[in-house]
């Protein structure tokens, strides 16, 4: 008969076993800190990664108050530690009791230097980023030719979205002087009128990531007039690439997600959409055949005269009161254009009146300056060829003169 044992024997059988094996208890190992997470006894909780696998591990109060240096995820550090199982969980961890900076370890602090520099100048601020295309019809890939990241970007984007044009544009993705290439890739594809680019790369640790991490090749992504999507590394990585791109994606395959639509949902969204359109239409078509049969049947339909007994009424009531009211209008106004004729007569009667008395004061002021008058009551008028005379010193003996008298002119001799 089989003896079953309980997991909690099994861990700590496991465990007894990893901890008799004396080439476990020192263990020296490199490695890049990610998902740091300090605990408030002062224990230090991490996971301590390479480009190709990663382990959980843990130090202690009693180890980490030694540090020298802060411990910030992505440094990469040199350490002393134990291997052991935690029987809880059944996992195998790092129990590290020494730990140093790598020699790399300031490409860190150089990372977050430039990370707070660019964000002062505004380089990863929304407002610069552009908005992706809906439909990507030409996607640029900027990727290493022969990588798995590469394969897997390829493959999904036409998984989801076959109908648009996808080209790889081969570049190195670390190495020395890697993001030159990179920069000059980026320009050239930039002037292509591409709908969209991804710079994608699979993980590593951070010196191999570093070339994503430059100023100038942040600098160019930021210039960029083509959307980009940056697909660089793990889910854990971040690069300043990351942050200066339109979109951030967490893999490379999720950054070809995140570039195209899955054309499968497309097709069975519209299938939805329609469904619920020839539902809708069938429904109004239906309401609305509802309603005329109402309208059809109404009492106001078949009676059409009761629809406007009411205006009718109403017409006819305005009628009579607007003649009702023009007939008195109509005598208001002939009392009153009878009146204003009155007046209008006595107006010109008075007028007429005064104009003439008026006229013979005038004549009469005019009879009574009129030479004639003069004449009549016994003055005469004496003048010669050229002038009246109205002085003896305008004539002399002998001369010819005229007198005008009331009656008639007589000549005489000046003696």
């Amino acid at each position: 008969m089989q003896k079953y044992i309980s997991v909690q024997t099994l861990n700590l059988y496991l465990k007894r076993k990893i901890d008799e094996d004396n080439s476990l208890q020192h263990v020296y190992i490199k490695g890049e800190i990610s998902n740091y997470r300090p605990h408030p006894s002062g224990h230090v909780y991490f996971t301590l990664k390479d480009e190709q696998s990663r382990v959980q591990a843990v130090m202690f109060q009693s180890h980490a108050k030694n540090l020298d240096f802060k411990l910030e995820n992505g440094q990469s550090v040199l350490l002393m530690a134990k291997v052991s199982v935690y029987e809880v969980s059944g996992q195998y961890q790092l129990y590290v009791s020494e730990m140093k900076l790598d020699g790399i370890g300031n490409l860190h602090e150089r990372f977050e230097v430039l990370k707070n520099k660019l964000q002062k100048e505004g380089l990863f601020d929304q407002s610069h980023k552009k908005t992706l295309p809906t439909f990507p019809m030409k996607i640029a890939i900027l990727s290493a030719k022969q990588g798995a990241a590469t394969q897997d970007v390829v493959r999904t984007l036409q998984e989801r979205f076959p109908f648009s044009r996808t080209i790889l544009f081969p570049i190195p993705v670390q190495g020395v002087g890697a993001y030159k290439t990179i920069i000059d890739v980026l320009q050239k594809v930039d002037a292509l009128n591409f709908d969209i680019i991804l710079l994608c790369r699979g993980g590593g640790s951070i010196e191999d990531l570093w070339n994503f991490n430059e100023e100038e090749l942040a600098r160019t992504i930021y210039a960029l007039n083509t959307p980009i999507i940056s697909g660089i590394g793990h889910e854990v990585d971040y690069t300043i690439a990351d942050f200066v791109a339109d979109h951030r994606a967490v893999t490379p395959t999720a950054a070809a997600v995140k570039c195209v639509p899955d054309h499968h949902e497309l097709r069975s969204s519209l299938q939805i959409q329609k469904e619920r359109l020839v539902q809708s239409m069938n429904n109004r078509l239906e309401n609305k055949r509802l309603q005329l049969n109402r309208l059809k049947n109404s009492y106001l339909l078949k009676n059409p005269e009761a629809l406007f007994i009411n205006q009718i009424t109403h017409l006819n009531q305005l009628k009579m009161r607007m003649s009702h009211q023009y007939d008195m209008k109509f005598v208001l106004l002939k009392n009153k254009n009878d009146s204003l004729q009155q007046d209008l007569k006595n107006a010109m009667t008075y007028y007429t009146k005064c104009q003439t008395e008026s006229f013979q004061r005038q004549l009469m002021i005019l009879d009574s300056l009129s030479p004639l008058k003069i004449l009549s009551r016994g003055y005469a008028i004496v003048q010669n060829e050229k002038m009246i005379i109205k002085s003896i010193n305008d004539v002399k003996t002998n001369d010819t003169v005229s007198i005008m008298l009331s009656d008639g002119k007589i000549n005489a001799k000046v003696e």
